[in-house]
């Protein structure tokens, strides 16, 4: 959705929702900023207004060429986290916004860190209300990665035809909706594209850890840590990197509740797949990926052509033509305003 498409109305009706999801027990308590119904976003970010501006600031680094994309966000928390944001995330596309909660939490610990159980299981309660908060924008309308996925790529399969002509790449991310969009571009740009599993689901099941923050009241939960399997088990991955002859693999780096750089390492480390060479995606709030276990890095969001001339680089250095077919990615829109 363009910027000046997204008024107050639906700003308001975006922040009522993710209240309603992220405070049960204290519906209408929390005082939260109401925005004119008829004011457009750039008319109301060009008056006083409680966005933070997330967007790559001026003299920061920007990955790769191109002007960095744009980030809106409006701190409304949680009954059981503070940070929580509201996010209008301009994604993939210029001038094309989205809705998402920005959990505020993808900092990683060693499991050796006094309280990391007590993290991990705070993360699983954010992983949940975000999917609860994006779900519920996607039934009333509102615009979401999920949406931008089902509006966007029509077939959603685009890789058919495609695969015997250009490089193949795995893509590594927990996110259905991110790794499918990522998939779809890359298609369209004449790569062949392999997405690896997500990782596991940590028990306790959501049902629990929900039924845990009821019963809590808002104190400690005493549930068991969110658990995930060893991160330098890749034997599935490198049986898929084998089997489809990837080229290059684009792995986010909180694969895995966070464990994405071990996941390099053991995919290195491994004879089969230390020659592939591989692209990390970050937010702005994980640690800078180790030049020594990524061959590139590029920080979220970014713009498609950021992404298509980072992976072009990559595999052009480590020998692969780097294009594909060299097929155009259409960047317009293509839905009816």
């Amino acid at each position: 959705m363009r910027a000046d498409q997204i008024t107050g109305a639906l700003l308001n009706k975006a922040v009522a929702s993710f209240l309603s999801q992220a405070y049960r027990r204290q519906v209408g308590v929390r005082k939260t900023p109401t925005f004119h119904p008829d004011q457009s976003l750039p008319q109301i970010l060009a008056g006083v207004h409680p966005f933070e501006d997330l967007s790559i600031a001026q003299g920061e680094a920007v990955p790769v060429s191109g002007a960095p994309p744009r980030v809106y966000a409006l701190r409304l928390g949680n009954e059981t986290y503070p940070h929580m944001k509201l996010a209008l995330v301009e994604a993939y596309f210029h001038d094309e916004f989205v809705f998402s909660v920005d959990r505020h939490d993808t900092f990683h610990f060693e499991p050796s860190v006094p309280g990391y159980d007590a993290w991990c299981e705070l993360k699983e309660i954010n992983r949940i209300l975000k999917e609860a908060i994006e779900d519920a924008w996607y039934r009333e309308g509102i615009p979401t990665l999920r949406d931008l996925r089902e509006r966007r790529f029509k077939p959603t399969d685009l890789v058919q035809g495609m695969r015997a002509e250009g490089q193949t790449i795995l893509i590594l991310d927990d996110d259905e909706s991110r790794a499918e969009i990522l998939r779809n571009l890359l298609a369209q740009a004449g790569y062949g594209v392999v997405v690896g599993p997500p990782g596991p689901r940590p028990d306790p099941t959501d049902t629990a850890v929900l039924q845990a923050q009821e019963r809590a009241k808002g104190a400690s939960l005493r549930l068991p840590a969110a658990h995930c399997r060893n991160a330098s088990d890749t034997l599935s991955l490198s049986d898929m990197v084998r089997k489809n002859k990837v080229a290059l693999t684009v792995l986010d780096v909180s694969y895995r509740t966070g464990q994405g750089p071990r996941v390099a390492g053991a995919l290195q480390l491994n004879p089969l797949t230390q020659e592939i060479p591989i692209v990390a995606v970050y937010s702005r709030r994980d640690f800078g990926p180790d030049p020594d276990l990524f061959s590139g890095a590029l920080r979220r969001p970014y713009r498609t052509e950021a992404l298509l001339e980072l992976v072009a680089q990559v595999l052009f250095r480590h020998g692969g033509s780097g294009s594909g077919i060299h097929k155009q990615v259409d960047t317009t829109l293509n839905v009816d305003p």
